[in-house]
């Protein structure tokens, strides 16, 4: 019995700080490497990213460029005067949004057409992308949605501000950031007042921003330079939804643009467009990488035995130079449960701000239980494991904590359990020893706790077995291991379709074995499709033997060599006597054989030859014998429209293996001009 968070939905009752929250888990946010690629241009402004992964920016004498998937080098072309002169580029699903003075432009992507101008009442400082295909209108003090029908909503009044210059909008986190004056404003998706802000010369030494971006979705990028007396030098800082300093990304140059997808980031400079790409490890520049994530109040059911927790299971992806610190608070105190209940509910509160509160409380958290990662990944899959059994409140917060040093890949967390108690080890043991469970800090119970979380990855593998005998979920050597154990046809160079199919339809193999269904079972196992490319013909049962007044077709059966009997009709040379033991039967020549037809190309003859007659024979009687015969496609066609036979153009002429006498026609030889010109059917005089 046990909380568990492993779904998006579960997650979502969780608090993060500095986390990725595309990932259904904990993960902190993959921080951009040095840059790898420039693409120089006459200066870069106003980049964007499209839905499809293409790159746009132009350079500073209106020349658009645009950079498409996988290729190395950016197309130029000329642009319409909006698009020449924008100092903001948003890609929407709609198509490309710019502004010009008091004016809105929506364009299509690919042919630059203008289909839309939406004149407002006041001059627009700048746009960011909504989740609906349209955009926001920044003003002064406020902003406005306009759709792509050309509606301009109400305005958002943004209390607190004097002149807004940009701004980003944040999805997941449904939340405006302005830059306005010397400080960046967070402010909630209806407006109002400034939920948090941040000076700007606080974020480096005097650190004046220039521009400010966004990955449309959870982070912000602020480009600037330091003051003149530390260095001018040119920085891109980023931050999460709540604020909290994400990276800090030095540059060669001040930017004049910047946005970010989700796995780059694009820079626009005097010498052109810089790309940065997300590491696989953290680099050495960028410091220690961490991640927080705090549960709800988790409460454990109420027990006649007074016990409550048992431990918690952190399944974590932990690579060598990362860490996890899994930290417990407990209480009983049904005030201070709700007090904190109430500050993780708290909306005017960023998480973050949250998650510090809760954290803060005295006397309420334990010391951190921390493991470090190892370098080969342990071979198995068992969770990292915190004792809770010494706990005996009602009432718990767990928080985890993910820290990855310089050098390091990303550790990740997409499964936590929190047990508490129902049947344990401990109640194995004679009652003696069971009351040590009541004991806090008791010796017998810890070491009891080691073994209970130690057989956790053998009792996932009991747990997991059944999923390895179905043959829908079952891995491919179960499978060799699960038919060989049924008894059914089976050969190792089947492949994984074939043997899963085989193995699903294993009772009708079973039932069926020496009957001509069984025999087709396996053939549509081994050679699925409609219409069927087998036939199977037992000439016995199909046709009989031809007896007086019978209609054909029909088998003809007549005395074996040694029938001959010495009379005025004998043929010296062509009779024999019987062997002993030789059954003097006309039939027995003729009874008992069955012949399967498979349509099947070159290639899969090759791959089919070496077992498709053993697995056959394997489901025939032992008396009976067989045939294989390959054949092309149209051998099995039958007179019946829809059942064999369809309606297809004449295949394609070839010559080889796989040519097929009359379904192929070599093309009729195209018209050639004559010397004196094209025939017109007329003569002239």
């Amino acid at each position: 019995m046990s909380y568990r968070f492993s779904s998006a939905a579960q997650w979502k009752s969780c608090l993060f700080e500095r986390a990725d929250n595309a990932f259904a888990g904990l993960r902190a946010f993959a921080p951009f490497a040095a840059p790898l690629a420039l693409f120089p241009t006459g200066g870069a402004r106003a980049p964007a990213i499209t839905r499809a992964g293409e790159i746009l920016w132009r350079d500073d004498a209106g020349t658009l460029f645009r950079l498409p998937v996988g290729a190395d080098t950016p197309e130029s072309s000329s642009a319409p005067g909006p698009i020449a002169r924008a100092k903001r580029m948003i890609a929407t699903s709609r198509g490309l949004w710019v502004t010009s003075d008091r004016t809105v432009f929506l364009f299509e992507e690919d042919t630059l057409s203008r289909l839309l101008a939406v004149e407002l009442d006041a001059h627009v400082q700048d746009i960011a992308a909504d989740d609906r295909g349209g955009v926001f209108a920044l003003f002064e003090r406020g902003a406005r949605a306009v759709e792509s029908d050309g509606r301009a909503g109400a305005l958002i009044a943004f209390q607190g501000i004097a002149c807004a210059n940009f701004f980003v909008f944040l999805r997941r986190a449904e939340r405006f950031v302005v830059l306005a004056g010397e400080s960046l404003h967070w402010f909630a998706a209806r407006g109002g007042a400034p939920l948090f802000s941040i000076r700007i010369g606080a974020m480096r030494p005097c650190f004046s921003a220039r521009v400010v971006g966004s990955d449309g979705s959870s982070r912000v990028f602020v480009a600037g330079a330091d003051g003149e007396s530390f260095g001018s030098g040119a920085h891109v800082l980023s931050f999460d939804g709540d604020g909290n300093r994400l990276a800090d990304i030095p540059l060669d140059a001040p930017a004049t643009g910047v946005v970010a997808g989700r796995d780059a980031l694009l820079v626009a400079g005097p010498r052109g467009l810089l790309r940065f790409t997300a590491a696989a490890t953290v680099p050495d520049e960028a410091g220690e990488v961490r991640c927080t994530v705090l549960t709800p109040a988790l409460q454990a059911p109420v027990r006649e035995d007074a016990r409550r927790w048992l431990r918690v299971e952190a399944s974590s992806t932990l690579p060598a130079g990362s860490t996890i610190e899994i930290t417990v608070a407990a209480t009983d105190d049904a005030e201070v449960r709700d007090r904190l209940i109430a500050i993780a509910a708290d909306a005017s509160l960023s998480q973050s701000r949250r998650i510090h509160q809760l954290l803060s409380e005295p006397d309420l958290w334990g010391a951190p239980i921390v493991f470090h990662g190892s370098d080969p990944q342990r071979s198995d899959s068992s969770p990292f494991v915190a004792p809770l059994f010494d706990i005996r409140e009602r009432y718990v917060w767990i928080a985890i904590a993910l820290v990855a040093a310089p050098g390091a890949r990303l550790p990740e967390l997409p499964k936590l359990e929190v047990l508490y108690p129902g049947r344990t080890l401990m109640e194995n043991l004679p009652g003696i020893y069971q009351r040590a469970e009541a004991q806090k800090g008791s010796f017998l119970r810890a070491l009891v706790g080691v073994l209970e979380a130690t057989t956790q990855s053998l009792d996932a593998r009991i747990a997991a077995m059944g999923s390895r005998i179905h043959p829908s979920t079952a891995p491919e050597e179960w499978l060799d291991f699960v038919a060989r154990w049924l008894g059914v046809p089976w050969d190792d160079g089947l492949t994984l379709e074939q043997k899963t199919a085989i193995v699903r339809r294993a009772p009708e193999l079973a039932r069926g074995r020496g009957t001509r269904a069984g025999l087709e079972a396996l053939l549509e196992s081994l050679i699925p499709g409609t219409p069927r490319r087998f036939r199977m013909t037992d000439a016995t049962a199909d046709f009989g033997f031809a007896v007086t007044g019978s209609a054909l077709p029909a088998m003809l059966g007549g005395f074996t060599p040694w029938s001959a009997e010495l009379d005025s009709a004998a043929v010296l040379g062509f009779t024999r006597l019987p062997c002993p033991g030789q059954i003097d039967d006309g039939t027995q020549r003729l009874a008992g054989k069955v012949r399967v037809e498979v349509a099947a190309t070159a290639e899969e003859r090759k791959t089919w030859e070496p077992w498709l007659l053993a697995l056959i024979t394997a489901m025939v009687p032992l008396t009976a014998r067989v045939e294989l015969r390959f054949v092309a496609a149209q051998a099995l066609r039958s007179n019946r429209l829809g059942d064999t036979l369809t309606i297809e153009s004449p295949s394609a002429p070839i010559l080889g293996s796989g040519a097929v006498t009359g379904m192929t026609r070599l093309p009729e030889r195209p018209p050639r001009l004559s010397p004196t010109g094209p025939d017109i059917g007329t003569r002239l005089r």
